[in-house]
């Protein structure tokens, strides 16, 4: 061992594993000065000619990518006989405290970097007919210049060579692959590197570890258990390209993995190398929409002002306010838009809300498709003659609710954008315009077109046949109106819809969702849309009967529970625990010093309520938007827990919509 002949020697312990401890040594020889790291292995874990013969496979492995290995030799001490192998030493930190303990989290394209060194310099292990088996984050090295390095070859295991260690099935609980930790175990080979590696990208480019559990027992047999999160459901600003490369090589089965290292190799250099196209590959802040609909009296001018949406939708319905709403909107730094309400065209005129039957297409015959591309037109200029009048920021298509099935009316949703597009072309091209408008491609439907994996490609399919500037997403479910959305089926379809949407380079704003925008927002939606009127918690479908509402009960949206209650719930809630009503607005403390039990409120307490309600959804979509799309998810995962516990610290409410049993769903997407 060189440090013996050196005329000084300066050593520094950098850890003890399962079967050795690593030095790192300094030493001054013949004047000059070397660095380099000894391992010394443990006799009773590994006889001296097991290493020997693993030292002459690992020797040949030359990768940048790949610690250096340059000499194995014993000496004795106290009578026993030691192993040590000399190694290239290199300064940097395991990607485990690098993510752990410094909390650093990677971007996509740096993880993509880090990962090919991974794949490369494990590569260069596997052509020299080597398996490394313990590719753990504690075994991977980030340098001080940020790359990645493998280090600790000391489990790895010739493939021709039958030995065996006395460990059963080497390697680290959680980051071990399924063939090794199932009921007939394994030793690996380079395909069990490989889903290991998996497992390294997940974590690099999600932030969250892939396999867990409660002690190590759970972690040790995770692999063979557990399902894997894909990481485009974590975290969407991944390509879908990039998820199912890390989603390949996770696979349970090992054959069902790369079998050429050189393909997987390829694979993520194209992914690199789209990452390394011009353009903006990161998620835009998420925005925040004010939906104005049949109760305006708590949008003042200074609420507006305080609230600072990213912009504002005006039910058409409220004609003689539509102007003065648009201008107040525009006039606190927000996006202007009236919502044609086109869906209720399909309805019976008897049953046609009335103000919507006094706009010059509510009073058309019902609608039961288009003759021809000319009275298709003549419709939209129409709804798009309303809009104009009002000076809005943005026209909104036509659209038209699509129940079960009804593939046709997400078709002319679709087509309608694509002429109201080429009117707002023809007009400002006439000088009818002064500059042309953004439009909105609005589409309506029931949550079977979600929660239906036949129906959801039905549904990809028609949106993404032709290109489109912003998808304005509407969706019917039965939840109570103001209840958050508890349906995890319908949820993960929302998650692919994001998520393909987003591959086709289109924002999507989600509208009507109650709470549950939240969560889209931190799964990847551009924006979420809410008033405080039940229809606009919840897409509901044309009217088909007439349709009378009795009077509904107030209700108060606690962000701590992440959601809104009735005001007698609440009252429940504070008699239990008075954080429940820890209203963290300012229009709610105002609310509580008037009335403190929310009692038979009046009109000016309920405008408070209202505006307490908008706030506090805003000032939490203000947090998600401060965050990175990892970040969006770590909180709300936190907010998610924190509410669970404590609506277990709460009396259970009669009303489901007001008990937690939402987060379950909300969890599972997470």
């Amino acid at each position: 061992m060189n440090a013996l002949h050196a005329d000084a020697a300066e050593i520094k312990h950098l850890g003890t594993g399962g079967f050795a401890s690593t030095f790192a040594v300094r030493t001054t020889l013949n004047g000059v000065e070397h660095s380099f790291a000894v391992k010394i292995i443990d006799p009773e874990v590994a006889e001296s000619g097991r290493v020997a013969r693993e030292f002459s496979a690992l020797a040949r492995v030359e990768n940048s990518r790949v610690v250096g290995y340059r000499g194995v030799g014993q000496f004795v001490f106290e009578g026993t006989e030691y192993t040590w192998l000399e190694m290239e030493y290199i300064p940097g930190s395991p990607l485990t405290r690098v993510m752990g303990d410094s909390g650093v989290r990677f971007s996509v394209a740096q993880a993509v970097n880090l990962l090919i060194d991974a794949v490369s310099g494990a590569a260069a292990i596997w052509a020299a007919g080597t398996a490394h088996r313990d590719l753990s984050p504690n075994n991977l090295l980030i340098t001080e210049d940020g790359r990645l390095v493998i280090v600790d070859l000391g489990l790895a295991r010739h493939i021709n060579d039958e030995t065996i260690t006395v460990l059963p099935t080497p390697g680290t609980p959680g980051w071990m692959a399924p063939e090794q930790v199932g009921p007939d175990p394994s030793h690996g080979d380079w395909r069990s590197d490989q889903f290991v590696l998996g497992l390294v990208g997940h974590l690099l480019l999600t932030g969250v570890l892939p396999l867990t559990g409660r002690n190590i027992l759970e972690r040790w047999v995770a692999p063979a258990v557990a399902t894997i999160t894909p990481v485009k459901d974590l975290n969407p600003e991944v390509p879908a390209a990039l998820s199912d490369i890390v989603e390949k090589m996770t696979a349970k089965a090992p054959h069902r993995r790369y079998l050429r290292a050189e393909v997987l190799l390829a694979d993520l250099e194209r992914v690199r190398a789209a990452l390394a196209v011009p353009g903006d590959h990161s998620a835009a802040s998420p925005t925040f929409w004010l939906l104005i609909g049949q109760t305006k009296n708590f949008v003042t001018e200074q609420f507006l002002a305080d609230l600072k949406p990213d912009g504002v939708i005006v039910d058409a319905r409220a004609r003689s306010r539509c102007s003065e709403l648009t201008e107040s909107a525009q006039a606190a730094g927000a996006t202007a838009i009236i919502d044609p309400l086109t869906y209720l065209a399909r309805s019976p005129q008897s049953v046609r809300p009335a103000r919507y039957s006094q706009l010059p297409y509510g009073s058309r015959e019902t609608l039961t498709g288009f003759s021809d591309e000319a009275s298709r037109r003549e419709f939209c200029e129409q709804v798009i003659d309303v809009q104009v009048a009002d000076a809005p920021d943005v026209v909104m298509a036509p659209y038209f609710y699509a129940g079960s099935s009804e593939l046709n009316w997400i078709t002319e949703s679709v087509v309608c954008a694509q002429v109201a597009e080429s009117i707002v072309a023809e007009r400002v091209a006439c000088s009818a315009l002064d500059a042309a408008l953004p439009v909105w491609t609005t589409v309506a439907i029931s949550a079977s077109w979600l929660s239906s994996a036949t129906e959801r490609d039905q549904l990809l399919t028609a949106i993404t046949a032709s290109p489109m500037q912003v998808l304005y997403l509407l969706v019917h479910t039965t939840q109570v109106s103001f209840g958050p959305l508890a349906d995890a089926d319908v949820l993960q379809g929302f998650v692919d819809v994001l998520h393909v949407m987003r591959e086709a380079g289109v924002p999507v704003v989600v509208g009507r969702r109650a709470s549950s925008g939240l969560l889209l927002i931190a799964l990847g939606a551009s924006g979420w849309g809410i008033g405080v009127h039940a229809t606009l918690q919840n897409m509901p479908p044309h009217p088909e009967t007439e349709q009378t509402g009795g009077p509904s009960e107030d209700r108060i949206y606690l962000p701590q529970l992440l959601n809104a209650v009735s005001v007698s719930t609440a009252r429940i809630y504070a008699d239990a625990n008075a954080g429940a009503l820890d209203l963290t607005t300012s229009y709610g403390q105002r609310l509580l010093e008037l009335n403190p039990s929310l009692d038979q409120l009046t009109t000016e307490q309920r405008i408070l309520l209202n505006q307490h309600n908008i706030s506090a959804q805003r000032d939490q979509v203000s947090e998600l938007a401060a965050r990175d799309l990892a970040g969006r998810h770590t909180l709300m995962r936190e907010w998610i827990s924190s509410a669970r516990q404590m609506y277990r610290q709460l009396p259970t409410p009669t009303s489901t919509a007001e008990s937690g049993r939402f987060l379950s769903a909300w969890e599972t997407v997470i």
